[in-house]
């Protein structure tokens, strides 16, 4: 019996004109292009091997991915570096402890002059 780590840190990356990831689990390429320089990116590290592969597992979901851990641990990086690769917009949020629900999903704000219960 091997867990998914070890299968992860023995896996080769597999990058094709339509798909990247390691087997079984791969991304569909997009169409956003990169302009300017993006940063070069070694996936050859054990634990970063690892960590692709845990992000390629959870991409198969088609949901939105939350990443959290200390400052500096390279997250951001990460998944810049699987975006670049698998040329797809990254969009970044920040969250802290003081990120209301409000901050994500808006606010209905009452017109200025308008009927009670009249919303913007």
């Amino acid at each position: 019996w091997t867990s998914a780590d070890d299968f992860f840190s023995k896996s080769d990356f597999a990058n094709n004109v339509g798909s990247f990831g390691l087997e079984p689990f791969f991304v569909p390429k997009g169409d956003y292009e990169y302009k300017g320089k993006t940063a070069m990116y070694s996936l050859e590290a054990k634990t970063i091997r690892k960590n692709v592969g845990r992000v390629l597992r959870a991409m198969q979901l088609k949901k939105p991915l939350l990443l959290e851990g200390s400052p500096g641990v390279g997250k951001t990086s990460l998944i810049s570096a699987i975006g670049a690769l698998t040329n797809r917009k990254v969009v970044r949020i920040n969250l802290s402890e003081q990120t209301d629900l409000m901050d994500l999903l808006g606010s209905d704000l009452p017109v200025e002059g308008g009927k009670a219960g009249e919303f913007a």
